[in-house]
Parts: structure tokens; C-alpha cells; sequence
């Protein structure tokens, strides 16, 4: 049996990066695929997120950066001349695309999202490569929708997104289900709060503009004591707020963290009764394998997470909050009062079996 080369481009935010991570473990440690593959090559871009975690993988991932065009919807003529620059580096990142699946004989072609992914596409298509898509969002993006047109199968994680596609859901990582928790710090931390019967609120809003947001929330806690006495708060800030601890100090239902490993979030996510999150695929499908209810607050200059947060609101009667509005803060305030009671139910669900099943599905497929 020939064993096959299997390059992935993808990439561009922690979602979407991680994701891509979990899918090449899997390769690596289950024999069913590592013995069908003879070499698997990372596509992106130099100094980035993906090169840093392809570095863990050197004996069995290689890393090839390519140039790439943005396309900015912006009107100012700066943008407007950077679109024209990025047309060259376009054609740039098509013939370096072309050279190197030449090169390393690529057997198939997996992307999932981003821009750089596109110089990789055209070449795949020109070399009539086998192509492969994950379109994790409600509404695809421009990438792939392009993909999708080339595509050999595409998969999604909601219905309807692409008509012949099969719904896989998300691409999540085992290491939200670890082997062993039990004597962790954090797990130690949290046994007694369950007692006082108080819902557990897990917050992590990241850090694309979302300072407002933890403002916004500190205030609420400060002028109405319902909201300090009916729930325990776990806010995770993210290394890039840091400076936002001092906002929270003054109220002892709230514990903070700068960053959490994903074993550690793993605790919380059982710990934990109701989430305040954006509209990230990733993270609402991995609240939602843990029962959490959701209290969305899609950013707003973006149309996939708003999307996203209605289809959660339609299917799990999750709740969605808008920011940019005047009343944002008093609809986040009338969202976790109508929770003040609520207790998620136990989880009956093989949680590892569900993420692999996705995986596994699409593999199975890369690998035919």
C-alpha cells in the first residue's frame, strides 16, 4: 500500500490553528492512519501561530511558508493599493505553491480556512491534486467558498452550509479530556464551591476587543448585588488583558486567570453551568459537549459569529447578546439573572467519542 504525503493550509486565528494541531496528532498516534502516511506538510505563512505549533511535530510535519494575497473590502486608497500589491504576492504564493506539491509528490490537499490557503488551492487544482474542505462557520467564507468549487469532499460542521457536504460538526482537540485531573491545583480549588449551590459562570470573551466587555460586566457586579450573590465567576482574561485583574479584585465570587492550559479548561468546562463567550465555532462546540448553556456576544464587525451564535439560539436555546448596541449592558444583565437558578443537566455523552468522530470521518476519507 502506498503511503501518501497529506498537506494542510489553514490557519489564522486560535480556532482555526488548534483544530489543524489536534488533526495531525491524530494521524501521528493512531496507527490506523500513521501507517498510511509517509509525510505530512504544513502550509502557512513565516513566523506565525502555525509554524510555532508545526514546530512540536519536526519528525513527522514539515513547514513551508508561502506568500499570499488579502483581499480588504476597505474603501481607503491605502487598502485599496495593498490589494494591488497582494495580487503579486499572490502569484508569488501560487508558483511557490505549485514548486513545493511538485516537489514533495503531494497525494492529497486539506484546508479549512484563510487566506493564505488560496495560492495553495489554485496550484492543488492546477496539479490536479485531490482537495479536501472543512468549513467550520454557518456561513462559509470567501476561501472556501472557492475551495468548495474544487473540492474532492467537503465537510462542515453545520447543515445546510454546503449543499453536498457531509456535517461532521467541529474539529476539537482530546486534550480538553484529559486522562487524569484529579489531584490538579485547580481541581482542588473548585470542590468546595458546588456546596452553596450557586450556578458556576465560565467567562472568556479573548481579547479582540472585548475589553468593554469585562468592563461592562465589573460594573454590573458593582451596582447590583444579585448578580455578586447568585453565581461563582471564573474569568479567564488571556495573557493580552492581564491589566483587567484589578477590575474584579473587590468582589470574592470572581476568580481570574490569565491562561489556562486546555486540560485546565477541561475543569472548568465540567465545573461550570453557563458560559459568556463570543461566537467562536470552536469553543461554543466544546462548551456544548459539557452541557454549558451559552451566553453569546458575537464580535461585532464580523458576520460568521453572529451566525454562528443564531444557530445556537435556534438549536440549544443558547442566548445571544448584541455589543455594539445601547442597550448592551443591561440585555447581558437580563441574560445571567433569567440563569440565576439554572443547573446544566449531567453529561450522558462519550465526550471523546464525539470528537473523534469527526476526525476520524474526515481522515477516513483523506486516507481512501
Amino acid at each position: 500500500m502506498k503511503k501518501k504525503t497529506i498537506v494542510m493550509a489553514w490557519g489564522g486565528t486560535w480556532g482555526h490553528v488548534f483544530p489543524i494541531k489536534s488533526l495531525i496528532e491524530t494521524i501521528i498516534s493512531d496507527p490506523k492512519y500513521s501507517d498510511q502516511v509517509k509525510e505530512i506538510i504544513r502550509f502557512w505563512s513565516k513566523n506565525s501561530l502555525e509554524q510555532e505549533t508545526a514546530a512540536r511535530f519536526w519528525d513527522k510535519v514539515r513547514f513551508i511558508s508561502i506568500l499570499s494575497w488579502k483581499r480588504r473590502r476597505e474603501t481607503p486608497l491605502k487598502s485599496r493599493l495593498k490589494n494591488i500589491r497582494d495580487l503579486f504576492l499572490f502569484a508569488a504564493g501560487f508558483i511557490q505553491s505549485t514548486f513545493y506539491l511538485r516537489k514533495s509528490k503531494a497525494d492529497v490537499v486539506f484546508c479549512k480556512w484563510w487566506y493564505v490557503a488560496l495560492p495553495v488551492v489554485f496550484a492543488a487544482k492546477f496539479l490536479r491534486k485531490p482537495i479536501f474542505v472543512h468549513e467550520s462557520d454557518v456561513k462559509p467564507w470567501l476561501v472556501n467558498r472557492i475551495w468548495n468549487k474544487f473540492s474532492k469532499q467537503s465537510f462542515c460542521g453545520f447543515d445546510w452550509v454546503f449543499s453536498w457536504a457531509i456535517v461532521v460538526g467541529q474539529i476539537l482537540s482530546d486534550e480538553i479530556v484529559p486522562s487524569s485531573s484529579k489531584d490538579s491545583e485547580l481541581s482542588k480549588s473548585l470542590k468546595s464551591e458546588k456546596k452553596d449551590g450557586k450556578p458556576s459562570i465560565l467567562v472568556m470573551w479573548g481579547s479582540q476587543g472585548s475589553k468593554k466587555l469585562y468592563e461592562c460586566l465589573a460594573e454590573l457586579l458593582k451596582e447590583n448585588k444579585t448578580l455578586r450573590d447568585s453565581f461563582h465567576y471564573h474569568i479567564v482574561l488571556g495573557k493580552l488583558n492581564e491589566d483587567l485583574k484589578q477590575i474584579f479584585k473587590e468582589f470574592p465570587s470572581v476568580t481570574t486567570y490569565d491562561f489556562l492550559s486546555q486540560s485546565d479548561m477541561w475543569i472548568l468546562y465540567q465545573h461550570c453551568d453557563i458560559s459568556l463567550t463570543r461566537g467562536w465555532t470552536t469553543s461554543l462546540a466544546e462548551q456544548k459537549l459539557f452541557n454549558l448553556k451559552s451566553i453569546i456576544v458575537p464580535i461585532p464587525r464580523t458576520h460568521d459569529q453572529k451566525l454562528n451564535a443564531e444557530r445556537y439560539v435556534k438549536n440549544f436555546n443558547d442566548i445571544m447578546v448584541e455589543q455594539s448596541t445601547p442597550t448592551t449592558s443591561e440585555d447581558l444583565q437580563n441574560a445571567l439573572l433569567s440563569l440565576k437558578d439554572y443547573h446544566k443537566p449531567e453529561i450522558s455523552i462519550d465526550i471523546l467519542a464525539e470528537i473523534w468522530k469527526a476526525k476520524h470521518t474526515i481522515l477516513d476519507h483523506l486516507l481512501k
